[in-house]
């Protein structure tokens, strides 16, 4: 019984798998049967792009090299792939320059696969998803040091935190982060406090874009036991340089808290203003501010400093200064808070 479409390319993809691909200017051969395959069944030129993106993310010279292939051998379906890049001309053998050193690939079925060849943009489900296995998708650090905090309490804690963020496709973004503070201070009142949030974020091509977020603090010592907000607006990337990076935003939403003396809980519609600066002052040293600021019932400001100094490798030394401040009142408890702290840093991307 003949084959159909999808069994063929099923077919030929098991093949690939079995057999693996030798390095080599010229396409695999499993790969060129790929190829031709897709020309002759796929009657539009868009269905036969996504098999020419997807075989790119898996051979050595990407989209370059599929391109020179389909010129040799499928000359009628050149038009598809137009726009791609071709390869470079060959050098001449006297004084020929020693060849550039390849990208890392990794190995799957032995095809040597490129992820980063995997093209951005492109409309081939099976490339897309390939794209989004790339490890270099995921960007963070963990840190854990002593903090000196003075207020309305006077403790050195020992820390831990986290950061997690992600960027996708078509300018999504998600940032995350955790905190986790432990102590004892003279009078033995343990500290047992953890801060959680997550921004996710979209920006389109002028800059502008919107986000949602929220945040849960567990505080026991400090004015309100727990306090956590949720909003949502709109974002707007006034610099975005190899140095500096600075985001505005600014929406509304809801603020939860609850008293530490009488345990009332309160929610209020509040409105956000915040900024996300980074400035990289040097290959081994960088800056970072984050404010945010809630108007409305329950009004706070929130500043937080950091300065990251390289030791080695992934290795830094991070500082950080946090003030908190209450607009409200109460007695008994000063209005701000500041946190200061030293850590050190593992960073990944």
């Amino acid at each position: 019984m003949p084959l159909t479409v999808p069994a063929r390319i099923a077919a030929v993809l098991l093949s690939v798998i079995a057999l693996g691909a030798p390095a080599g200017a010229e396409l695999p051969q499993a790969y060129q049967a790929l190829l031709a395959e897709a020309a002759d069944r796929q009657d539009d030129d868009a269905r036969f792009l996504e098999t020419a993106d997807m075989v790119a993310v898996l051979v050595e010279g990407g989209r370059a090299a599929v391109h020179a292939d389909i010129l040799a051998r499928l000359p009628h379906r050149a038009s598809a792939v137009a726009d791609w890049p071709l390869p470079a001309p060959a050098a001449s053998p006297e004084g020929a320059a020693a060849p550039a050193p390849q990208p890392e690939h990794r190995s799957l079925g032995g095809a040597p696969i490129d992820l980063s060849e995997a093209p951005e943009g492109s409309g081939g489900w099976l490339a897309g998803s390939i794209r989004m296995l790339r490890p270099d998708s995921w960007a963070g650090h963990i840190r854990a040091g002593i903090q000196l905090e003075r207020g309305n309490s006077e403790l050195t804690d020992f820390t831990f935190a986290f950061e997690l963020d992600r960027e996708f496709e078509q300018g999504w973004r998600v940032d995350s982060q955790f905190e986790y503070f432990l102590s004892e201070s003279a009078t033995n009142t343990t500290r047992d406090n953890w801060l959680v949030e997550l921004r996710t974020t979209r920006e389109l091509d002028s800059g502008i874009g919107f986000y949602t977020g929220g945040s849960y603090e567990r505080d026991l010592i400090g004015r309100y036991q727990s306090s956590a907000f949720l909003t949502a607006g709109g974002i707007w990337h006034v610099l975005d340089g190899e140095a500096a990076d600075w985001v505005l935003r600014a929406g509304a939403g809801q603020r939860y808290r609850e008293d530490a003396v009488t345990g009332d809980r309160l929610s209020d519609w509040v409105a956000e203003a915040g900024s996300s600066f980074h400035y990289q002052i040097s290959e081994t040293a960088s800056f970072g501010s984050e404010t945010t600021a809630f108007l409305g019932g329950g009004s706070r400001i929130d500043q937080r400093f950091t300065l990251t100094n390289r030791l080695f490798g992934d290795w830094a030394i991070q500082t950080g200064l946090r003030i908190e401040h209450e607009f409200e009142d109460r007695p008994g408890y000063e209005p701000t808070d500041m946190r200061l702290d030293i850590s050190l840093l593992y960073a990944f991307d």
